[in-house]
């Protein structure tokens, strides 16, 4: 497996992997209109890919800066659902963290993620993320519920 920053070449492959997530995971909760937008999030700072040998792009990571006075965020981590298990998640945070924590001014990293997504929380909690606070999310799932995010922050020195 190979970590790099993201290309515009890498857009569709990670469309394809982005949709079978949504299909088996439910992330993101809404399947975008323009997914390869998505990818790209206001603030949007940097983005990098996984790719490995046989299968091309099977996940990705960014960071953002939507609100100027809060610490960045991790976001739209994702991992092909048939690669996941092989350290691609942690080598895509290890990647994302490492990029933040050579700017002088991101001592702190934050990601939310929902409470029904165990295996998401654990791989954070297991990275050292710790839990700052819960609360309900500012969107809707498809069935109408509101879900409970997970806030986490990670100091990175």
């Amino acid at each position: 497996m190979h970590i790099r920053p993201r290309s515009h070449d890498d857009l569709q492959q990670l469309v394809e992997v982005l949709w079978r997530t949504h299909d088996q995971d439910g992330y993101p909760a809404h399947w975008p209109n323009d997914p390869a937008s998505w990818l790209t999030p206001p603030g949007h700072l940097a983005a990098w890919t996984a790719r490995t040998s046989d299968a091309g792009v099977v996940g990705h990571v960014g960071l953002a800066a939507p609100d100027p006075v809060a610490p960045p965020l991790v976001t739209r981590l994702v991992v092909h659902p048939d690669h996941r298990g092989r350290g691609i998640a942690d080598a895509l945070l290890v990647t994302a963290e490492a990029a933040a924590g050579t700017a002088a001014a991101v001592p702190t990293l934050r990601l939310d993620v929902t409470e029904e997504t165990p295996g998401a929380w654990r791989l954070y909690e297991r990275r050292g993320w710790r839990l700052t606070h819960r609360s309900p999310a500012d969107w809707t799932k498809p069935d109408g519920t509101v879900p409970t995010m997970r806030w986490y922050e990670k100091h990175l020195r």
